[in-house]
């Protein structure tokens, strides 16, 4: 395990602590202010903005705010009102345990995130010793296969790492498993299922 395995893994389990800390519910409230009072606010800020001022473009970047601001204040609320329920459900611990999943899952984000960026902005030995790790190659390789929401730039230096690292993890799995004698020189990786009965 490497250095950067490591730290992968202190925010696994950092994201995870805090997710049973906080809660599902909390957690989902704080995603859901975050996205869905800006996506409100971006969508409805045009039809606001005339009433506010004639000001262009200080109306709309108020509306935003204002709509962005009750909107967040709706959710709250709205999570208030559930997390009296999960309390007097007695459902505190199922909320944690759901907490931890989420927290888990923002945390596997947060990595991706994390090495994005450090791949994106490091230098070639840096890169090249991040995608060597465990965990730099498998984010790494979700990185590389993301192609919609990832630029092109981003694959064009990833790529070539993963590729030479491919060619060494297959070379190092060929030599250590037996080869027959009569056979090509890479082992099938079919596996034949016996018929039934």
């Amino acid at each position: 395990m490497q250095v950067y395995d490591i730290m992968m893994l202190v925010v696994l389990v950092v994201a995870m602590v805090l997710g049973a800390w906080k809660g599902f519910a909390w957690q989902l409230a704080s995603l859901a202010s975050l996205v869905v009072s800006y996506f409100a606010a971006l969508r409805f800020s045009g039809l606001l903005a005339p009433y506010i001022s004639a000001n262009e473009p200080m109306n709309r970047f108020v509306a935003m705010l204002l709509i962005y601001v009750l909107t967040g204040a709706v959710i709250w609320l709205l999570f208030r009102l559930v997390a009296g329920f999960i309390d007097r459900l007695k459902l505190k611990e199922f909320d944690r345990q759901m907490g931890a999943l989420l927290g888990l899952a923002k945390g596997g984000l947060l990595c991706i995130v994390i090495t994005f960026f450090v791949i994106s902005l490091a230098g070639d030995p840096q890169r090249e010793q991040i995608l060597h790790s465990h965990s730099g190659y498998y984010i790494g390789y979700v990185i590389d296969r993301a192609e919609l929401i990832m630029p092109p730039e981003i694959h064009d230096r990833v790529r070539p790492y993963l590729e030479r690292l491919d060619r060494q993890l297959e070379h190092q799995h060929v030599d250590e498993q037996p080869v027959d004698e009569g056979s090509d020189s890479r082992p099938s990786p079919t596996v034949e299922i016996p018929a039934g009965d």
